[in-house]
């Protein structure tokens, strides 16, 4: 995602002389930047490197913002043909657009960008190119987002997590298959792309939590394929995804643990009975990886349920393994999951929870106890609606509120 040249060569004769000083003033600036980010991308905190490319498509669009000013007066002295001005003006246009999306993107979503940077940096031998493959998700996911009031559409998802995860695939007789993390390979209709947190609980209140002015659910790595009564399962609250200590240096191995013993006899569907999938590691065909802070939000709301329902065993069990969870980072906001804690469960969670929060961000202030309580509230009613409509039995599978199959994606 280089700039370009301030200046484009066939538009140099229509800066007018009173122009040339403010042009080598931005000239400095997108040069100062660009060098910035060269020097950065191999050295530098991811936060710093982001810092760096927030200044550099500033100093680009602002020199864009002159460009336009210098077309339009070149029009004016017919210095411009009107088809030429048209062609530039268009070609300005698009360059700006691209720019201010990313602009905003980075903008409002800061803190997780950086998060996924250093969660992939392991796959790429500079920042430059870990921000570009996040970058890319996080704008095409927004863009993708759909209008309030408008259901879901699932098919579009799948598109994008399917091939993230390489989850799809043709056998030699033609028959599509798609593969779940935990069973294997299966039928096409038997996989689901499951989000790990409900599409639902994208809000001003999620966001507030993760410490960003914008979140978008529909990105794939809030995503996971699983056959349909597993995903199921996960939607009920019935199992969660949890990481063990990794090596360090080394991805963490992700399991899948069951929350509701009750069912451990009962059959998944897929061969395998809930009991068997105790335990059993999720096994990834690709580099890619959920996003940890969607796994983590996920297994707090199912501690915090599980409390609320006075499941002891289950709680007991989990705090007996000596660790709560085994990659701290710093997803939520301490002060908001301090509120939600004693709002939906009555109690405070465990200490070690908040070795996995943070205090201040830069982006997104702390606002007042009193704004925190209302914000907590609205997320707590999201959360109670969210696990209302899955519903579902033990051999049967819960969902959000859908439009569209997820089809063939070939």
């Amino acid at each position: 995602m280089a700039s370009k040249a301030p200046i484009p060569e066939r538009y140099s004769s229509i800066v007018p002389p009173s122009g040339l000083k403010d042009m080598e003033i931005l000239s400095k600036r997108t040069a100062s930047a660009m060098t910035a980010i060269s020097q950065l991308s191999t050295t530098s905190s991811t936060n710093d490197f982001l810092d760096a490319k927030i200044e550099s498509i500033s100093a680009d669009l602002a020199v864009n913002s002159k460009f336009k000013d210098y077309f339009e007066n070149a029009k004016k002295r017919k210095a411009l043909a009107d088809e030429d001005y048209d062609d530039a003006v268009k070609e300005l246009e698009l360059e700006v657009n691209q720019k201010e999306r990313e602009l905003i993107t980075l903008r409002r979503q800061k803190k997780i960008i950086s998060e996924d940077i250093d969660e992939v940096l392991p796959q790429y031998s500079t920042i430059e190119g870990a921000y570009s493959s996040v970058l890319m998700a996080k704008i095409m996911s927004a863009s993708g987002k759909q209008r309030k009031g408008k259901k879901f559409d699932q098919s579009a998802y799948s598109k994008a997590v399917l091939p993230f995860y390489g989850a799809i695939r043709r056998t030699d007789s033609g028959l599509v298959e798609k593969y779940c993390h935990l069973t294997g390979w299966q039928p096409e209709k038997s996989v689901k792309c499951a989000h790990l947190v409900p599409k639902s609980l994208e809000s001003d209140e999620l966001a507030y939590l993760f410490g960003v002015r914008e979140t978008v659910l529909s990105e794939p790595r809030n995503g996971i394929t699983l056959h349909n009564v597993i995903e199921g399962g996960l939607d009920n609250g019935w199992i969660v995804l949890v990481p063990n200590k990794p090596k360090t240096g080394e991805e963490p191995v992700w399991r899948c643990v069951l929350v509701n013993h009750s069912i451990a006899s009962n059959t998944t569907g897929t061969g395998l009975k809930w009991g068997d999938i105790d335990g059993k590691t999720l096994e990834f065909l690709t580099p890619n990886r959920p996003a940890r802070r969607y796994l983590y939000l996920r297994y707090v709301i199912t501690f915090l349920h599980q409390q609320k329902l006075g499941n002891v065993e289950w709680l007991r069990r989990v705090e007996a393994r000596g660790y709560i969870w085994a990659t701290p980072g710093p997803y939520l906001r301490k002060s908001m999951l301090l509120t939600l804690a004693r709002r939906i469960s009555d109690q405070f969670l465990p200490e070690v929870f908040y070795d996995s929060t943070f205090t201040i961000v830069d982006g997104c202030p702390q606002r007042s106890p009193e704004d925190e309580e209302d914000l907590a509230m609205g997320f707590d009613h999201k959360m109670h609606d969210a696990l209302a409509e899955v519903g579902g039995d033990e051999e049967g599978s819960g969902g959000e509120e859908e439009s569209g199959d997820e089809g063939d994606n070939d």
